[in-house]
């Protein structure tokens, strides 16, 4: 069994929601995005290193009590909308299916809500302009297809890093694809708007 985590990184197994755009960067704000949600224990210990975190940043500038100190990147039901590429400078995660091989970029196209993955996050400290924690979202493993796939860069993780953190798993094949179309209320891609956090 591959190591799950390490400081301030998570392996998350949950489902892309809302409107999720992972092929290339379009929109109002000119990136990729998508949502998931942290489960009650994932957000109880993102919480846990969130408070260790700010403890670093806050000793890293001058007059800590006069900055101001921003939310965390989940909301009070662990959901976390996600960017990259594009406006907001992020790299592109590693995509892989379930048995740790890239996933082609012509998949992205249609890759959607309702797909079930296993994200590799870490949670990092910043200072300026305000002090606060990021996410970044350095690979995703699907695990089941709603729709479609894709590959990209892990940033500070090579795909033979990230291929060791998922391990293989029972699921989505890009060498046997089994794809399901799930049911949505998800409008077009063209009318719903991005949305940078």
């Amino acid at each position: 069994m591959p190591n799950t985590m390490s400081k301030n990184r998570y392996v998350i197994n949950t489902t892309l929601e809302g409107f999720v755009n992972v092929y290339k960067p379009s929109g109002k704000f000119n990136n990729c995005s998508f949502s998931f949600r942290m489960s009650d224990k994932e957000v109880e210990q993102a919480e846990k290193d969130r408070e260790e975190l700010l403890t670093w940043a806050k000793s890293k500038v001058d007059n800590p009590k006069r900055m101001n100190i921003n939310r965390s990147k989940w909301d009070e039901e662990g959901l976390v909308s996600y960017s990259y590429l594009g406006e907001t400078k992020r790299v592109e995660p590693v995509f892989i299916d379930s048995e740790g091989d890239l996933i082609d970029r012509e998949v992205l196209k249609t890759l959607r809500a309702g797909t079930k993955v296993k994200l590799i996050v870490q949670q990092t400290p910043y200072t300026k302009p305000a002090l606060g924690t990021t996410l970044k979202v350095h690979g995703i493993q699907v695990i089941k297809l709603a729709t479609g796939n894709g590959a990209g860069d892990s940033g500070s993780l090579s795909v033979d890093d990230v291929k060791d953190l998922f391990g293989t798993t029972e699921g989505y094949k890009q060498s046997s694809p089994a794809v399901v179309q799930e049911p949505t209320d998800n409008a077009p891609c063209s009318v719903e708007e991005n949305y940078d956090f």
